[in-house]
């Protein structure tokens, strides 16, 4: 595999939009742990202790790679 470009992105959104793409089960894993309903309390109480507009900001790295035609 060649490296053939990277980059770095931000993802800004709210504390709203964050708390609802995490409360969505299959993005609230691994299962090990916590339970999905006491991950939710654990959301519940942080966003809790925030507003909803405050805006959050992720970091991406993007990573695009070749593979060679021959292996």
């Amino acid at each position: 595999m060649t490296l053939v470009e990277t980059d770095i992105t931000a993802q800004y959104t709210t504390v709203a939009e964050r708390r609802a793409w995490l409360s969505i089960p299959v993005f609230a894993r691994p299962e090990r742990g916590f339970s999905y309903e006491q991950k939710i309390a654990i959301l519940a109480e942080a966003s809790a202790q925030t507003e909803p507009d405050d805006v959050t900001v992720t970091s991406w790295l993007v990573v695009i790679a070749e593979l060679p035609e021959k292996l």
